[in-house]
């Protein structure tokens, strides 16, 4: 990993906007691939998948339906077939406000967005301590994620990487290209 300052580890999360599935791509400051993420097409909610570089399945991302506010569940892959539940997600206030409460394995977190309706910088907190800061960033066929994740806290690299992942869908508005990536709009 390549660390930025003392003590944070930096990650570019690239997602491709304008395929017919939901594609991530994980790596560090150099290009090095560490993880990526697929979804499963065609279905009714984000359906997602985060593996290491190998192909080998870390983290399932379902979107839970029939909820007042959008829901996630992320769960572990232990081994194949075999997973547990780690966190439970959901996007709280109006959806500018872009705010996540995450219960989970790990404790509570809380992402939300720095600054006013136009910032894409996000802060990821747990116990009033800086987690993580996560600044957006798009392209014409691109949305690209800076993760820095500072280090020595003892938190999971992959897990805050999932809740950014995470993010990005609760984001989406239904008449986005993302949302229903069968449906190519301008």
């Amino acid at each position: 990993m390549t660390i930025l300052n003392s003590g944070t580890t930096r990650y570019l999360i690239e997602e491709k906007r304008l395929s017919l599935d939901h594609r991530f791509t994980i790596t560090d400051n150099t290009g090095n691939i560490h993880y990526k993420g697929s979804s499963t097409f065609f279905a009714i909610g984000d359906k997602l998948l985060l593996c290491d570089e190998n192909g080998k399945e870390l983290i399932r991302i379902r979107q839970e339906n029939f909820h007042f506010h959008l829901t996630y569940k992320l769960f572990i892959v232990r081994t194949p077939g075999i997973e547990h539940q780690i966190a439970f997600i959901k996007r709280t206030g109006p959806m500018w406000h872009h705010i996540l409460e995450i219960r989970s394995n790990n404790g509570e977190y809380k992402l939300y967005r720095t600054g006013n309706l136009a910032s894409k910088e996000y802060t990821l907190i747990k116990n009033n301590n800086i987690i993580a800061i996560i600044t957006k960033d798009a392209s014409a066929t691109k949305n690209f994620y800076w993760v820095d994740i500072l280090d020595g806290n003892g938190e999971d690299h992959v897990f805050i990487l999932a809740l950014v992942i995470v993010s990005s869908s609760a984001q989406r508005l239904l008449s986005s290209p993302i949302a229903m990536p069968h449906m190519n709009k301008p």
